[in-house]
């Protein structure tokens, strides 16, 4: 692809995200407890991402959130604020590997039509990390919650946090 192409394509790609950033521009926290929290760093971007989980019956009651992200982490976290009312495990990791696969170019079917968007990102490697946070911590959460067997597989840095609104 040329240059051109590839700057046409990442030009829209940044357009299409616009629209996300406004629903994840103010903090939404939950207070900890009751709800759990996990902070989320990719090193490669510096972006940052805490979400705030409840549960209830093995699925994600509530979900509240602070993003210090990209286009890219912000446009995911709020796509995921959308699906969040009722989220079992099994659908988030079905839907962070169908991710995964749009950002690397393989695929582009998604369970969340929203995701698709990110086909654009095959050319922009260092910005996929960021586009996975909030689906790192969301599975850290549901771990920790004792929803999700073993640790998630992750290439992040993750802090936990005690008590989830102080911090800043």
């Amino acid at each position: 692809m040329s240059g051109t192409a590839v700057n046409q394509d990442v030009a829209a790609l940044y357009q299409a995200l616009k629209q996300y950033r406004r629903e994840v521009r103010n903090d939404r926290r939950l207070p900890v407890p009751p709800a759990d929290s996990v902070t989320v760093h990719d090193t490669v971007c510096a972006s940052q991402v805490t979400l705030d989980a409840r549960f209830e019956d093995e699925r994600l009651a509530e979900l509240g959130y602070r993003v210090r992200a990209c286009s890219l982490g912000q446009a995911t976290t709020a796509i995921l604020v959308r699906h969040a009312p009722g989220l079992e495990i099994g659908t988030l990791k079905r839907v962070h590997g169908q991710l995964r696969e749009i950002l690397t170019g393989h695929d582009t079917r998604c369970d969340w039509p929203e995701l698709q968007v990110f086909t654009l990102t095959a050319e922009i490697p260092g910005r996929r990390g960021s586009a996975e946070l909030p689906f790192h911590a969301l599975e850290q959460l549901f771990h920790r919650a004792g929803i999700a067997g073993d640790p998630p597989d992750t290439d992040v840095a993750i802090t936990t946090h005690s008590q989830g609104g102080n911090e800043p």
